[in-house]
């Protein structure tokens, strides 16, 4: 059964290694995952076959997937490289100014043939209700879907899109504190998470066993 939807008012839950193995399949060969982060996106997709390099400002050491330092807006390799492109829930970090030369780095290293990836999270589910008091991404969401936008319009290209949504569970507010302070991209004080508005949000994604946190993510194949 598939993951994704093709319209985003039926996607339903995946994970994100599962809902990208279906989007891409079933090709392989040389992908550049930018804005890897430490790196774990990139090491599951080199254990589904593909010969992945991730780049990131924070990368760490790790394998199998090659990791090199570097920025989206200014990407160390040369030109027709790579099969396949990804950015996956990275553009939207790019500063607003560099994102569309970020798309043109991304062009510039694809081979002819190749496929841009530009997965992307939407400000639609509980994760924007919680955490729109104190990082609302909203505007930065909306600017890098416009990019892409241009991007396709102006190069031409064909576009696949596809929806799910994601899902993360805690076990208590602590534990959602801790790690949206252990991100590297926050620019928020654990005051600011620890609002009432906030807590009171995230209180009210109570299951049975944890508080589950839901955010709905668009996919996108440019060729």
């Amino acid at each position: 059964m598939s993951l994704l939807r093709a319209d985003p008012d039926q996607a339903i839950v995946a994970q994100p290694l599962d809902a990208l193995r279906e989007f891409l399949q079933p090709c392989l060969g040389a992908l550049l995952d930018i804005g890897c982060g430490g790196g774990v996106l990139s090491d599951g997709l080199a254990q589904q076959g593909f010969h992945v390099t991730g780049i990131d400002p924070y990368v760490a050491s790790g394998a199998p997937a090659s990791r090199v330092r570097g920025s989206a807006h200014a990407l160390p390799m040369t030109n027709d490289t790579f099969d396949h492109v990804l950015l996956h829930w990275s553009l939207h970090h790019v500063p607003q100014v560099l994102m569309g030369r970020a798309l043109g780095e991304a062009l510039r290293v694809l081979r002819a043939a190749g496929t841009l990836y530009v997965i992307e999270p939407e400000p639609v589910g509980s994760w924007q209700t919680v955490s729109c008091a104190f990082h609302d991404e909203t505007e930065v969401q909306a600017m890098a879907a416009e990019v892409v936008n241009r991007l396709v319009v102006a190069k031409g290209c064909s576009r696949r899109r596809a929806y799910y949504f994601s899902e993360d569970r805690y076990p208590q507010f602590d534990a959602f504190v801790d790690d949206m302070m252990s991100l590297a991209y926050n620019r928020y004080r654990v005051e600011d998470i620890r609002q009432d508005v906030v807590r009171d949000a995230f209180e009210a994604c109570a299951r049975e066993d944890a508080y589950v946190l839901h955010q709905r993510i668009r996919m996108e194949a440019i060729q």
